[in-house]
């Protein structure tokens, strides 16, 4: 752990930030720990002689920054005041667990002389002041000292430069591309209305009718004019009407009724891009490794691996996927289209998740798009915890039930139910206390009758002895002469065994010559011995029979004066009543057990009913020992019913404390790239893997940020698609930045700096596609990957229109009048949008994008320019007669980079004279589209303007298109087409042209 004490020259004075009083009072009800007042604040931190746990947060997309400070069971918000004169106290909330293992890794520990606290910021007292400085710089060299303990290197020049080239793009990006929103006209408004008509309650959500025709564009972030807390991002603009979301709620009536609403430029990805430079600049990252990586190409060896997918890769995936399991620093791994990107990443990410040989550590899984987030999450398997990070709108449909706010909607309402039926389980366990309570009753019942039982049967043995005495006597005495005799009918059965052992030796020898006579007569002498002892045996036998019979005698005797003597049959009696007696009092107390335990069942299940023993103190004994454990159960569900109610009360309101908790539990998170480091949510979480998607569209800017929040990286994508900003772009920037070294990472993508400089074991190249057909994807190959793309990928042509997967329909011989653009304040007046538009290509778009819908085709129109995407969807939807889907399946380049669709219609929109095409010279934009086609790829255009186009790259790609569509493809007529497409659907308008 890393500490630091920080000794302020003077007091810290508090001020309770807006409705805190409020706010500590619902939270109070809930949760445990929390101040009484606010008043009580400053007592307990004073009460911290050692000083105040301090963490300093830099700040992110809702907050200022901001301190927080720990007391001993709570943690404190404050954010200096504009003056700088003391702290607003933000929010109090109870210690987490979250909290203590953040604290355990560093903190300082701020030691003011005492801290004060008073009620407005009028009452501060003069010369206070926050010490804002004084705290960040020890957390600063806090961080430093970490970096040195752990033996973080120094950054080097060539590393320190590079950081600074970076914080020059950051500026020169924010100041670019905030320019047109800075410098854009307010939109006044004349009305507000609550959505759902609710106004009593604050509300993120207003909508807005305003006075002129123009509208902020959806998605724009704009501020009610004068009120710098009323800020928000426009959902919808429709008509004159607009539909904000704001940052937090708003009460209604605290809103101006008239106004204007003013586009305020985002600051936030710029933040976190500036907070990402400056991590690695005071080596505060995960891995210190990555910036040598990243800078100067300086990486380790990729230790080799065995490991398996869970589904078969290709060669290429296979060592992309092992490679990323065990890289130290970066990887990249360049997938062109179809070669299955989303299907190496999904692996990837499941193996890191959960393979134990791997720690099992938490990826994040981040993209410059939701889109490309999103189809990564669709298809990991169900088997890991998955949460997405993000706006809901922007999530697509599928992913939605993986959003955090979704996920944690879902688990307080399973919490709620779970505790509910658990509370109703409590309260049906209150039962247990006076079924208990009789139990012990009950056993007191039968503990007495057991000495009942005792005294009974004593009394029964005594009366018993008085009676049998006299006969006891006798019998005892005939049972000693018995015994005598049998002693001696034993002494006379071995001296029989003896002679007649005797007896047999003679005989055997008297037939011995010369002693054979001495024998025979010895055999005679053995003889009469034994007819003696014979004698003997008979004589015992009788008296012992006589005994015998005396003996039954006597012990008939002796029963019949037990059972028939009154004093005996009275204690009989008298014990049989106390044992009956004793034997429903013990049944009684099972019962009393038995009710205890089914009280019980729902809360402590698995309960076994006790032992039916047939011995009344062994029964005792069992229901003695369920009685100390209910003794002890009960106070125990007592206290859990009360934590049961608090924790219900707790999660319904505020479900957000099960955030944490949720993300803890991630094994793979989804963001985007500024969407990891913006979101409260993840701050502080740790992650081992990142992997970037579509990288090849990220910045190096924009890369740093999630590269600074992970141990080890690896960004897939394609270099030869569309780039963070386009040639031109960057070439119109350029002349107003003059800094070659800050243009040449503007014009970078982070793959593509990493791709030059990596050596070749950190750099993997899938090559074998399987989404386009071979006439489709061959081209590709060749136009935009020297030929190495190889086609796996088994198509069978049906398409009823074209001859070949890859068409395209030539408008150049079309008078000039129908086929040429149009643009300029036409398309805008026209379209409300800049650029180009081609009515000639609109209508053969619309007239394709028809035939395919009525076939059930899957499809979608790619066109470079918005005001040719509002004519084709002005054309397409009387045909179709579906606005929504026209809207969203007509779109431009961007937009659908990677995405796929089996048909794809792309329009070049460009045709004039002079072989003018603008900003389709960016061959990129070509390739996005061509290769969004899995069955059919249709192009439409103008091939005199084409192939005399005034770039020369674009021009030698139509040139090689125009082969390939002659040799492999099929080339056809305006005309033709569109006499075919009449045929198979007639004009709505009777137009032929």
């Amino acid at each position: 752990m890393s500490l630091a004490t920080v000794a302020l020259r003077a007091p810290l004075v508090l001020i309770p930030g807006f409705s805190l009083d409020d706010q500590l009072r619902k939270k109070g009800e809930t949760c445990a720990g929390l101040p009484s007042s606010v008043g009580m604040v400053a007592h307990d931190l004073n009460q911290l002689h050692s000083g105040a746990a301090v963490l300093l947060d830099p700040g992110r997309a809702n907050y200022s920054p901001s301190l927080l400070v720990h007391t001993r069971t709570y943690r404190l918000r404050l954010e200096p005041t504009k003056r700088g004169t003391g702290y607003l106290v933000k929010s109090i909330d109870p210690l987490r667990l979250s909290d203590h293992a953040r604290l355990s890794r560093s903190c300082l520990l701020v030691r003011p002389p005492h801290w004060q606290m008073v009620l407005e910021l009028r009452a501060v007292p003069d010369g206070s002041g926050a010490q804002w400085q004084d705290i960040a710089t020890a957390w600063e060299r806090l961080g430093t000292a970490q970096a040195e303990k752990h033996e973080v290197p120094a950054i080097s020049e060539v590393q320190a430069e590079f950081l600074g080239t970076v914080d020059r793009l950051i500026d020169a990006t924010e100041e670019i591309t905030t320019r047109e929103q800075r410098n854009a006209a307010p939109f006044p408004y004349r009305a507000i209305s609550a959505t759902g008509g609710k106004r009593n309650t604050p509300r993120a959500m207003y909508e807005f009718q305003l006075v002129g025709r123009d509208l902020p564009p959806p998605g724009s972030f704009v501020r009610i004019q004068g009120e710098e807390e009323a800020r928000g991002q426009v959902n919808r603009a429709e008509g004159r009407s607009v539909t904000v979301r704001f940052d937090q709620p708003v009460s209604w009536d605290k809103l101006p009724q008239q106004g204007a609403l003013e586009i305020t430029p985002s600051t936030v990805v710029f933040q976190k891009q500036r907070q990402a430079v400056a991590g690695f600049r005071s080596r505060d990252t995960k891995n210190s490794g990555l910036l040598p990586a990243l800078v100067e190409h300086q990486v380790r060896d990729i230790p080799a691996t065995a490991m398996l997918p869970r589904q078969e890769l290709d060669p290429e995936q296979l060592a992309a996927f092992r490679r990323a399991l065990t890289t130290e620093d970066l990887l990249v791994v360049l997938g062109p289209p179809g070669t299955g990107k989303t299907r190496t990443i999904t692996e990837i990410a499941h193996t890191c998740a959960t393979a134990g040989a791997l720690g099992g550590g938490r990826t994040l899984v981040t993209s410059h798009t939701n889109r490309a987030v999103d189809n990564v999450l669709a298809r990991l398997p169900d088997d890991l915890v998955v949460i997405r990070v993000g706006v809901e709108d922007k999530v697509h449909e599928d992913v939605k039930p993986l959003l955090l706010e979704w996920q944690t909607e879902s688990l307080s309402q399973e919490i709620h139910h779970t505790t509910t039926a658990r509370e109703q389980a409590y309260r049906d366990a209150e039962a247990a206390q006076p079924w208990t309570t009789e139990l012990a009753v009950r056993l007191d019942h039968v503990d007495a009758l057991v000495q009942d039982e005792k005294t009974a049967a004593l009394r029964l043995d005594a009366s018993i002895q008085a009676v049998a005495a006299p006969h006891q006597e006798r019998l005892t005495e005939l049972q000693r002469q018995q015994a005598d005799q049998e002693a001696v009918r034993d002494r006379l059965d071995q001296r029989s065994a003896e002679v007649q052992a005797k007896l047999r030796s003679a005989r055997e020898r008297s037939d011995a010559w010369p002693t054979g006579w001495f024998h025979r007569s010895m055999a005679r002498r053995r003889e009469r011995q034994l007819g003696e002892v014979r004698d003997g045996v008979l004589q015992v036998g009788v008296r012992l029979t006589g005994l015998q019979e005396g003996v039954e005698a006597a012990r008939t005797d002796l029963d019949r004066a037990v059972r028939e003597d009154p004093a005996v049959r009275t204690a009989r009696d008298t014990r049989e009543k106390v044992a009956q007696t004793l034997q429903a009092g013990i049944q009684e107390a099972y019962i009393a057990a038995d009710m205890a335990l089914a009280a019980l069942s729902a809360v402590i299940p698995g309960q076994p009913q006790p032992a039916r023993r047939r011995d009344p103190a062994e029964a005792a004994a069992v229901l003695h020992d369920l009685h100390g454990r209910l003794e002890q159960w009960l106070p125990l569900i007592a206290e859990r019913r009360k934590l049961a109610e608090q924790w219900h009360a707790a999660v319904v309101q505020d479900p957000g404390q099960l955030v944490p908790e949720l993300v803890r539990y991630a094994q793979v998170v989804g963001a985007t790239c500024i969407g990891a480091a913006s979101r409260a949510e993840l701050s502080g979480v740790d992650f081992d893997l990142g992997i970037i998607d579509e990288a090849g569209q990220i910045g190096v800017a924009d890369a740093l940020v999630p590269l600074s929040r992970v141990r080890r990286g690896v960004l897939v994508g394609d270099d030869r698609q569309l780039p963070p900003f386009l040639d031109s772009e960057v070439e119109d920037w350029g002349e107003g930045i003059g800094d070659p070294a800050l243009l040449r990472l503007m014009s970078q993508s982070a793959l593509e700096r990493l791709r030059s400089g990596l050596p070749a074991s950190h750099v993997v190249q899938l090559t074998r596609q399987r989404r386009m057909p071979a006439e489709i994807a061959d081209f590709i190959s060749y136009a935009f990957y020297q030929g190495r793309l190889l086609t796996e990928k088994e198509h069978r042509h049906t398409d009823p229109l074209f001859a070949s997967p890859m068409a395209f329909v030539d408008t150049s011989a079309q008078p000039d009048r129908v086929r040429y653009e149009s643009g300029g304040r036409l398309a805008e007046n026209r379209y409300g949008r800049k650029g180009f538009f081609n009515a000639c290509e609109a209508r053969l778009l619309a007239r394709l994008a028809a035939f395919y819908h009525r076939r059930g085709s899957e499809w979608v129109v790619i066109v470079p320019y918005l005001a040719q995407r509002a004519a084709v969807i002005r054309e397409l939807i009387p045909l179709i007669g579906d606005s929504q889907l026209a809207n969203a399946s007509v779109g431009s380049v961007d937009s659908y980079q990677g995405g796929e669709c089996e048909v794809v219609l792309y329009g070049f929109t460009r045709s004039n004279p002079r072989g003018q095409i603008g900003f389709l010279k960016e061959l990129r934009r070509a390739n996005v589209a061509f290769s969004r086609a899995q069955r059919q790829l249709v192009m439409t255009g103008d091939l005199s303007t084409l192939l005399r186009a005034d770039d020369p790259d674009f021009r030698r790609m139509a040139d090689d298109l125009h082969r390939h569509l002659n040799s492999r493809g099929d080339l056809r007529t305006y005309q033709d087409v569109m006499d075919r497409l009449r045929a198979a659907a007639p004009d709505p308008e009777g137009d032929g042209t």
